[in-house]
């Protein structure tokens, strides 16, 4: 209960923090919230001319936008201080986070929030009503999927960054890789076939976090939302457990200083 008492004044201190600049922050919100529609807008044209992807419709794309864009807002909102990870990593800017009786993944997770998230969470409550997908077991399924597919991204960035621990200055090409999965979450994943599925569920998970829930609001099934659940927590486990045991490898970058 304390961790999370800790956890959340932190976050409030970063949100106020971007809020503050208020110009700056409406800017970027503004700005990701036009370029979400502008992408939903090459979709919706996309299937009308075409009317159907392996099955799925333009309801179904909307869903996909609405759960991928959003779970990926959350992220940047509760979890954006992840992006710095690496950086930290190497740089032995982690010895001010130990020296507080506070866990470390989480104190770094939340010293940092990403205005732009707040233009996916606008995209993901236009896309609902947008795509009439207001009845209560569809907004069920959605507010189950965002908090899972924000677990999914969260943990491949930590996996991702912590990867640093062992291979060294690779922090660049680490958020690479974790950005790579918002842009595959964002296309239906039944256009691929055979190996390239499997790694969509794995490798680059971005199945778990938009194509499962969208067959599971499509036909619901509690199997399907066990599987969703369970991946969720399955890829959290890993990340925390990653990152611990990079932790016991991590040198002493000599930092002196405090964080309040």
């Amino acid at each position: 209960m304390a961790t999370l008492k800790f956890y959340f004044s932190l976050l409030g201190t970063s949100i106020r923090a971007q809020v503050c600049l208020r110009g700056a922050f409406l800017m970027q919100v503004g700005l990701m919230l036009a370029n979400n529609l502008i992408f939903f807008t090459m979709w919706w044209f996309f299937f009308n001319a075409f009317t159907s992807v392996g099955g799925w419709q333009v309801k179904d794309m909307i869903a996909l936008l609405a759960i991928g864009g959003g779970s990926y807002g959350l992220l940047q909102i509760f979890f954006g201080g992840t992006r710095d990870l690496g950086k930290i990593i190497v740089n032995g800017n982690l010895d001010p986070f130990m020296t507080q009786p506070k866990n470390i993944l989480l104190h770094i997770a939340g010293s940092k929030s990403v205005a732009k998230g707040w233009g996916h969470i606008i995209t993901t409550v236009f896309l609902i009503f947008f795509g009439n997908l207001t009845d209560l077991k569809t907004i069920g399924v959605i507010c189950l999927s965002l908090c899972t597919g924000c677990l999914v991204f969260t943990s491949i960035r930590v996996i991702a960054h912590s990867v640093t621990f062992w291979l060294g200055p690779i922090e660049a090409l680490s958020e690479r890789y974790a950005e790579s999965l918002f842009l595959f979450a964002l296309y239906p994943t039944n256009i691929y076939s055979g190996i390239l599925q499997l790694v969509m569920f794995t490798l680059i998970p971005a199945a778990v976090i938009t194509y499962l829930p969208v067959e599971l609001i499509r036909d619901f099934s509690w199997e399907k939302a066990f599987i969703l659940v369970a991946c969720g927590f399955a890829f959290s486990a890993l990340a925390v457990f990653i990152f611990y045991q990079g932790l016991k490898r991590y040198e002493s970058g000599n930092q002196f200083g405090a964080r309040t």
